[in-house]
Order: C-alpha cells, then structure tokens, then sequence
C-alpha cells in the first residue's frame, strides 16, 4: 500500500537521527514510522497510543504497509509505554504544548539514554521551550511550515547547553520561548506571518472579552492583553530588522 504523507510528516521524518529506535507517542496512524520505516531510516518503532481506537488504526495501517516486524504499537498514557533508556528518538507531536509538557514531566524516568526529541506542539510552543531549557535540552533545530492554511513549528532536542540558543539575540526571554529562537536567528521567511497571525487571534478573543464583566473574565483579560503585548512587541523586531 503507498505511504502517501503530507508535508508535516514528512518534515519531522526529516529531522529524525537515522538508524534509530523511534517511540512516536499519538502516532496518528503510525504514518510517521512507516515513512521512516520505507525511507531505511529505522531500527526499530513503538506506536504509542492512548485509546484503543487509536491503537487499532495504528495496527492496521503497520499491518498493510507491511512493516509488523520493524514497529509495533503499545497501548498507554504517555511514556508509559516505554523501558528506561529503550527509544533514542521521541516524536511528540500534533498535540498542545501543554500536554507535551506534561507527558515529558511524568515520563521523565524513561528519558535515559534518550538522544532527541522531535516536537511539534500546536499551540503553546513557549511551554514547550522553557521545559527543555530547564530541563537541559538544547534546541538544535527549528522549522516553520505552512500546509493547508495552517502554520506548524517543529523543534528538534538534543541533550547539550540548552542556554546556547538563547545568547547573543537582541529579545527578551519570553519572547524567544514564544518565537523560537532559532527561527529568530535564522530570520525564518514565515515567522512575520506567524507573528501576525498569533496577535490576530489575540485580538479577537480580547474583543470577546470585553463585554464580560466576572473577575474570571477580567483576569483572562488581562492575561490575553499581556501576551497581545509580547507579539506586538515581536511583530516591531522583525518590522526593523526586514527594513
């Protein structure tokens, strides 16, 4: 059966260690370690998925590509399904920052011997970069990508000096999380577009917020203005620097 991938998948195969053991925790039917699997680009493949619907689609799709004896698929909440030190590369991806977070924080254990972590979060990359900062992760590379209408960031990990991205940039901390700061560096052609679409996005929720008048809403105002602000800010940067 032909592997036809899109160009999401294809990106992140591309910056994934060859040769490897590769856990792909939320495997959307396995399509990642078939593609790796058809480019001879791995050793060995775990399909993690939380549910059993999931779980099934990944078997079946594994099963037709004819690839049952290169990966398998395990059932299980996050990490879980691994051994200490078994997957040199985990794939996080399509899926929040914040859930991201959270499965690297209670699967720590299981990052023994781990080389790379290739991360695609859709909303809230900023999490994602302050936890592999802080947790000794140094980002090596980072990719923008527009498919279908949609902006998607990539960011590979290797353990290392995880300040080294940050130093030299003329942007405050918070803003780098947000922006990423290899993209900055880089002057990556779709950061300005990425820029404004956030800050749209943030202004239609303030509009929406307007209105209300509960001490919730008022803090999730405030909040939203907050990070209206660190894009706006981000937005005058690259104004200046492409002019």
């Amino acid at each position: 059966m032909e592997n036809r991938v899109s160009a999401r998948i294809s990106a992140l195969a591309d910056r994934i260690l060859p040769g490897r053991t590769v856990a792909d925790i939320g495997s959307d039917h396995a399509q990642l370690l078939v593609t790796l699997a058809e480019r001879g680009a791995l050793k060995k493949g775990i399909a993690g998925e939380l549910n059993r619907g999931p779980y099934q689609n990944a078997a079946d799709r594994i099963r037709e590509a004819g690839w049952t004896e290169s990966i398998e698929v395990r059932q299980g909440d996050g990490l879980e399904v691994l051994q200490p030190g078994e997957a040199e590369v985990i794939v996080l991806a399509g899926m929040g920052g914040v859930l991201i977070t959270s499965i690297l924080s209670r699967g720590k254990e299981k990052l023994s011997g781990t080389e790379q972590l290739v991360l695609q979060p859709n909303n809230n990359g900023d999490r994602v970069r302050k936890w592999l900062k802080d947790h000794g992760w140094e980002i090596v590379e980072e990719e923008l990508l527009k498919e279908g209408g949609i902006l998607y960031e990539i960011i590979s990990a290797r353990r290392g000096e995880s300040e080294r991205p940050y130093k030299n940039l003329p942007l405050r901390p918070e803003l780098l999380f947000r922006l990423g700061p290899l993209l900055c560096r880089d002057r990556h052609p779709l950061l300005r577009e990425r820029v404004r679409e956030e800050a749209a996005a943030l202004k239609r929720i303030l509009n929406s917020l307007r209105s209300a008048r509960t001490p919730e809403a008022k803090e999730k105002q405030a909040e939203v203005a907050a990070r209206l602000e660190t894009w706006k800010e981000a937005e005058l940067w690259l104004s200046r620097e492409t002019s």
